[in-house]
């Protein structure tokens, strides 16, 4: 039996004894931990080793996105600003820091940028989508 969904998993441990201990050996070795992340966009539960075996995303927030959405579009239309996907990721810098500046920006996750054109917030053309997608994955 495949198991994918958290039912799959709830279904499978049910064929045991609920006082039994669980033992769990992973690549990543130390404690397992198991959370809500994303992959692709939609959730789903991970369960990996708590040292380095992390995988997908955090989930967006409501509030996370709105500040963030916020923070972008303020940042976009400041003359001081700009915008570069030269390091694989949407990010704002001040290029009057010098030539290094771009790489210390301030960087937007991939899913804010998207949901923002999604949304009409932006046009398609402000930023760089593909070059984005294609890096981050």
């Amino acid at each position: 039996m495949r198991m994918e969904t958290v039912n799959d998993f709830i279904e499978r441990l049910k064929q045991f004894p609920p006082h039994w201990r669980v033992v769990v050996s992973t690549t990543a070795g130390g404690v397992i931990s198991i959370e809500h992340r994303e992959m692709g966009g939609k959730p789903i539960v991970a369960v990996f080793g708590s040292n380095g075996g992390r995988f997908g995303e955090n989930p967006l927030t409501e509030d996370e996105y709105e500040r963030k959405s916020a923070e972008f579009l303020r940042d976009i239309k400041d003359p001081s600003r700009s915008y570069t996907s030269d390091h694989g990721d949407h990010r704002m810098y001040s290029p009057q820091l010098g030539p290094q500046a771009s790489c210390y920006g301030t960087h937007y996750d991939r899913r804010v940028i998207e949901r923002m054109v999604d949304e009409g917030l932006l046009r398609r053309d402000d930023v760089d989508l593909e070059r984005v997608k294609r890096l981050d994955t």
